[in-house]
């Protein structure tokens, strides 16, 4: 996301053009980047089949949000975090959209004349993600994300999954891996869920409590054979 504000990916409304990395596109060649955008939506999909929902643990600004704002080893009241987080992420979010049109110092220009449109939609953009992660956060992710939705009905039994096994009984019910989830899941119990994104924090928080190499959740992948 960090392409957009430096403009490195962007649409210039002067020359009517798509910039990607030093290379433009005019309306008669802009098929070549939708195109590669078009494949990486595809490629995204597939592995949402096999890896499960890998772009919520690793690219959703919402799961980066929610683990920082629920990660227990960071500091301070978690209302206050989420406030604090929420207008940092807000605002960036904000300023990744408008930057694909505009650059910075064209929107400053622009707001500081008084510029309605722009003003009316960066207020708009703001306080929508606002509301989306101070009122919403993992409620969001589980029942209104469009590709939340889209996973769930792309997984099957040949989709990896976090499962939790403890044979030996040697869970110390320390319950770490509630307090790091992102998503407020019970990982002992609900790591099989659609809801889960397999972001290995459960895993992460249990090898802390038990040692290096006792960990009692395990990402099981149908299409990795184990070794004999």
């Amino acid at each position: 996301m960090l392409s957009v504000p430096l403009r490195l990916v962007c649409f210039d409304l002067e020359q009517e053009c798509l910039r990607v990395y030093g290379k433009s596109f005019g309306l008669a060649t802009m098929f070549y980047p939708l195109f590669l955008i078009v494949a990486l939506l595809l490629y995204v999909l597939y592995l949402s089949m096999k890896k499960g929902r890998v772009f919520c643990s690793h690219m959703c600004p919402m799961h980066m949000f929610l683990e920082t704002v629920n990660n227990p080893k960071t500091s301070g009241n978690r209302q206050a975090k989420v406030w604090i987080w929420a207008v940092a992420y807000s605002f960036f979010l904000m300023e990744v959209i408008l930057s694909f049109f505009q650059p910075l110092d064209r929107q400053l220009q622009l707001m500081a004349s008084g510029n309605l449109p722009l003003i009316g939609i960066s207020l708009a953009l703001f306080f929508g993600f606002m509301v989306l992660l101070v009122g919403y956060q993992e409620r969001f992710c589980k029942k209104s994300c469009p590709y939340a939705l889209m996973q769930m009905l792309l997984q099957s039994d040949q989709t990896r999954t976090m499962t939790f096994a403890n044979p030996a009984k040697t869970c110390t019910n320390c319950h770490r891996c509630d307090t790091i989830c992102p998503f407020l899941l019970r990982p002992r119990f609900e790591s099989t869920s659609v809801d889960c994104t397999n972001c290995n924090l459960c895993q992460e928080a249990c090898t802390e409590e038990l040692g290096t190499g006792n960990t009692l959740f395990h990402l099981i992948d149908p299409e990795v054979k184990p070794v004999d």
